[in-house]
C-alpha cells in the first residue's frame, strides 16, 4: 500500500519549494528496501536525463550566439564535466544530442569540432556505407599492384583533374578473414606526392586518406561519394567467383583537402550479393517535440 501524506507545517517550510507531500510505503521489510532502491535508480535515471538536456541546451546556445565557432573544437569531454559540474556520461550524452542536430562531429583521436551554428530542420541522413563495414568485420586489404600513371582524357575526367597529372594508382581487394571470400574489388588513386607512404598501405587497415594525414598532415574536409549500378565486368566477375554478367554497385569516392583538390580518388565496386547500403533517416529531436 502506498499513500501521498502532506508534511507537517516545520517540514514544508524546511522542504523549500519541495512538492508538500511524502511518500509513505506500507511493504514488507524486505520489500521496502528493494522498493527504495527501485525509487532512487529511477530518481537518478530522471536526474541524468535533466541535466543532459540541461547541458546540452548550454552548448547549442554557445554555438548559435558564436561562443563556439564553425572549425573551433569544444573542450575535452574532462574538461566539459568540470566546468558544468556534471558526470562525464552526462557530458557524453549531452554531446551526443548536439552531433544529432548536426551542429558537431565527433571523432576519437581528433575532438568534437563544430560543423554548424544551427541544427538542422528535418531530417538527418545517417549512411552505413559497405566499405565502412568491412573494418569492423575482420576484411583484409589485399594489396596486388603498384604503379604510377598518368592521366590522359578519360582517367583524368573520372578523377576530376587536369590530363597529364601524375597519380598513383594501387590496385586491391578486401577478403573476409574467416572466409577468405573476396567483398570488394577497388581502385585507388593518390596524388602523386604522397607516393611515399606506397610500402605502408599494405600493412595499414584504415582508411588510405588517413595514412596520408599521419604523414603528410594534409587533412580531408570533405568527401565527395556517388554510387552508381553497374553490370560487374568479366574479368572482376572471374577473380571474385561471380556468375557472369554479375550485378553490383560501383561506389566513387573523392577525397578533398580544404582547398577542394583531391588527394584520393577510389573506386569500388560491391557484388550485389555480398553487400547492402542502407539509409537510416531519423527526424530530428528537436522536430521530434513540436510534434
Amino acid at each position: 500500500m502506498i499513500a501521498f501524506l502532506p508534511l507537517s507545517k516545520e517540514k514544508r517550510n524546511a522542504s523549500q519549494g519541495r512538492a508538500p507531500f511524502r511518500l509513505v510505503a506500507s511493504l514488507p521489510r524486505q520489500e521496502q528496501f528493494s522498493s527504495r532502491v527501485t525509487h532512487q535508480v529511477s530518481h537518478r535515471g530522471w536526474e541524468l536525463e535533466t541535466r543532459y538536456a540541461t547541458l546540452s541546451n548550454k552548448l547549442t546556445k554557445r554555438i548559435g550566439t558564436g561562443a563556439y565557432q564553425v572549425g573551433d573544437y569544444l573542450p575535452s569531454e574532462k574538461q566539459l564535466a568540470w566546468e558544468f559540474g556534471v558526470s562525464r556520461p552526462t557530458v557524453r550524452r549531452a554531446l551526443e544530442y548536439v552531433e544529432a542536430l548536426g551542429m558537431i562531429s565527433r571523432r576519437r583521436g581528433d575532438g568534437t569540432k563544430v560543423l554548424a551554428s544551427k541544427p538542422f530542420t528535418d531530417y538527418r541522413y545517417t549512411t552505413r556505407p559497405v566499405d565502412d563495414l568491412l573494418y569492423g568485420r575482420g576484411a583484409e586489404r589485399i594489396v596486388t599492384g603498384l604503379d604510377e600513371v598518368v592521366c590522359d582524357a578519360a582517367l583524368a575526367a573520372r578523377l576530376e583533374t587536369t590530363p597529364g597529372t601524375r597519380w598513383v594508382h594501387i590496385a586491391q581487394h578486401r577478403n573476409d578473414r574467416e572466409t577468405g571470400k573476396m567483398l570488394v574489388w577497388g581502385d585507388v588513386y593518390i596524388d602523386h606526392q604522397f607516393s611515399g607512404i606506397t610500402s605502408q598501405i599494405s600493412d595499414y587497415s584504415g582508411f588510405i586518406c588517413d595514412l596520408i594525414e599521419e604523414e603528410y598532415g594534409i587533412a580531408v574536409s570533405e568527401i565527395q561519394q556517388e554510387i552508381r549500378p553497374i553490370i560487374i565486368p568479366s574479368a572482376i566477375c572471374c577473380a571474385m567467383t561471380l556468375a557472369e554478367g554479375a550485378l553490383g554497385l560501383e561506389m566513387t569516392r573523392r577525397y578533398l583537402n580544404n582547398q577542394k583538390r583531391a588527394v584520393e580518388v577510389s573506386v569500388n565496386i560491391f557484388p550485389d550479393e555480398r553487400s547492402v547500403y542502407s539509409i537510416t533517416m531519423s527526424r530530428t529531436q528537436e522536430r521530434a517535440i513540436d510534434r
